[in-house]
């Protein structure tokens, strides 16, 4: 009995122990054949990308991040949100490129990747000036810049694009003087990398710099070095740089007056223009200049007609960019530069024995008693400068007539100008002051020149001497003084948003009415509105 059983239980054996150790082979198997799967998904994807088919780009990076989500393949899947990432960007759906970027850089931060933390900070600087968010863009270029050491791709193509979307970042603020270091380290990299697509970039930047600085002729040698490298090389995806170089191009012929040359090279760029570019920021610029040109020429009729389909696609655009601004808002504010920090302040899992942990525990609660006592001791000052400005406004137009008598009495030294014309420049900036000028956003110190019929030297002299101030604190001041006063007697207007208030003031970004109310009381504008809302109520 026990001899004939023997042979039925040793198979037995023999299969249980061949199925325990296949089952983690075939679920090897398995998970390497779909992340082969993920990576022709990637592949279709790219390819149709650079084919500018982003669209259908779209479904296929979304397949991949399913699948890789699936199997928890982190590499895979940071490759698929950055590729999403760009194809949503290039497509104009800003709200979901935000995602698609934050979840890159999630992954990033969490698997302590620098390379592919680079990468995301890459694809969020070059996408925020789109969304009027430059400062945040060149605040993470300064942070993305101390990585560059200590990424495996240094000296590599990767570094060159990094250097060209931080430029991109600086440019988009008007700091170009900070640009440029970023360009000559660009160009002697790609040079040695022979790498035409960031030389190509880089040259239409540096061209832009120097049209900046008015030298046309350096200008015109780099962009038409740009020019001819798209012409020799087969660049993968040739809209954006020929779109780009001949608009920077046509750009300075505009600026020469040069206009039957600067409509060629515009009308050039249409050949590449299909219907679902006709949203981004170069091909509504290109249109709009075409405009320009055909108005100097005397041409309305073909002036009229493109200034009608800018209006009516930066209508479309508009629409389309507030919701990705709104988006980043609710990711972004306080909220999302906390996200960030604490994502690049990750560890691994806390082993601590218990007393470690009792520590701990202490420490927490007198953190926590001291925030608490700070806190209260925010608030209490807070409450006092909200009081003290109350008390302010309530005299802030009598202080400005007094101020102003008494500043126009003081001696006015180094101005080569006599009296009777300083006056009557005097006499024309108030007025402007009056007329509440200073709330346009076109407000600077070129137009005020004009207006005040003087030039911007003598102007910010007067206003140094005048004022005690630079001309842009002397345009902050003024429009917080206006804000401050509306919003204590104007219900309605204190509940605009941030960024509502910012644009009726003036400001072009939120992020700049908020620094400079800041600068001027010491609040947030947010608390500002809160407290009078509560002297309302009571």
């Amino acid at each position: 009995m026990n001899t004939q059983k023997a042979p039925v239980i040793l198979i037995g054996i023999i299969f249980f122990l061949v199925g325990h150790y296949s089952f983690p082979q075939q679920a090897h198997t398995i998970k390497e054949t779909k992340g082969q799967t993920v990576q022709q998904y990637l592949d279709v994807g790219n390819a149709l990308q650079k084919k500018e088919n982003y669209v259908n780009s779209i479904s296929y990076f979304v397949k991949a991040i399913e699948i890789a989500e699936e199997i928890k393949d982190e590499d895979l899947l940071f490759k698929a949100h950055m590729k999403l990432g760009n194809s949503y960007y290039f497509s104009w759906k800003n709200e979901k490129a935000i995602e698609a970027y934050y979840n890159a850089l999630t992954i990033a931060k969490k698997n302590k990747n620098i390379d592919q933390e680079l990468i995301a900070y890459s694809g969020l600087i070059a996408f925020l000036p789109s969304i009027n968010k430059e400062d945040k863009a060149v605040d993470f270029s300064v942070y993305a810049l101390t990585l560059i050491d200590k990424a495996t791709f240094k000296g590599k193509k990767n570094h060159v694009r990094v250097l060209t979307t931080i430029c991109d970042a600086y440019m988009a603020q008007g700091n170009y003087e900070a640009m440029f270091p970023h360009i000559k380290k660009g160009i002697a990299l790609a040079k040695k990398l022979h790498f035409q697509e960031g030389l190509v970039d880089l040259y239409i930047k540096k061209g832009k710099f120097y049209r900046h600085q008015k030298k046309w002729e350096l200008a015109f040698e780099c962009l038409f070095k740009a020019e001819t490298i798209i012409k020799k090389n087969n660049i993968a995806s040739p809209f954006f740089p020929t779109v780009n170089t001949n608009y920077a191009i046509a750009l300075c012929f505009y600026d020469l007056q040069k206009y039957d040359e600067a409509i060629q090279y515009l009308l050039n760029s249409m050949a590449y223009i299909k219907d679902e570019d006709l949203e981004k920021d170069n091909v509504i610029n290109t249109h709009n200049l075409l405009a320009q040109c055909y108005s100097k020429k005397g041409n309305y009729k073909e002036a009229t007609i493109l200034l009608n389909k800018v209006i009516e696609i930066k209508n479309t655009a508009s629409r389309k960019k507030d919701i990705a601004t709104n988006k980043f808002h609710d990711k972004d504010s306080e909220k999302f530069l906390v996200q960030i920090v604490a994502l690049q302040n990750q560890e691994k899992e806390d082993k601590q024995t218990i007393n470690y942990m009792l520590w701990g525990i202490i420490i927490a609660t007198s953190a926590f008693l001291l925030t608490l006592i700070l806190y209260v001791k925010k608030q209490q000052t807070n409450q006092a400068t909200f009081k003290t400005l109350l008390e302010k406004i309530s005299t802030l137009e009598e202080d400005e007539k007094v101020t102003f008598q008494k500043k126009s009495k003081k001696q006015i030294k180094n101005i080569p100008i006599d009296d009777a014309t300083l006056k009557a420049i005097i006499g024309r900036l108030h007025k402007l002051e009056v007329q509440e000028y200073f709330l346009k956003s076109n407000c600077n110190l070129t137009s005020v020149a004009k207006k005040t019929k003087t030039n911007v030297t003598y102007l910010s002299q007067i206003i140094n001497n005048e004022k005690g101030k630079t001309f842009s604190d002397y345009i902050n001041e003024l429009r917080i003084e206006y804000v401050l006063k509306r919003l204590k007697n104007d219900k309605k207007f204190r509940s605009f948003s941030i960024k509502g208030i910012a644009t009726e003031i003036g400001y072009k970004t939120d992020d700049s009415f908020v620094k400079h109310f800041k600068n001027k009381t010491g609040l947030n504008p947010s608390y500002y509105i809160k407290e009078l809302n509560k002297i309302e109520i009571f």
